[in-house]
């Protein structure tokens, strides 16, 4: 039986390339919104690691939504 992670992970890519490359812009504006409210260099690592969820988990939905309608159709 082979894992079926990395079969997901390579039909997701497959299907949305825009996750791949995605995935650089979602921490590089998590880290700027984080820097631009906070002055603390741990502050700034905590608060990019909170945005970086908040905005994956969004855009994780949207994505799912999209998918989903489209299966739908």
């Amino acid at each position: 039986m082979e894992p079926v992670f990395p079969l997901l992970i390579a039909a997701l890519a497959d299907s949305v390339p825009g996750v791949v490359f995605g995935m650089p812009l979602l921490a590089l504006a998590s880290l700027i919104f984080a820097a631009t409210h906070h002055e603390d260099p741990a502050a700034i690592g905590m608060a990019t690691v909170h945005w970086a969820v908040w905005l994956g988990g969004i855009l994780g939905l949207v994505l799912a939504a999209v998918l989903l309608l489209g299966w739908m159709v």
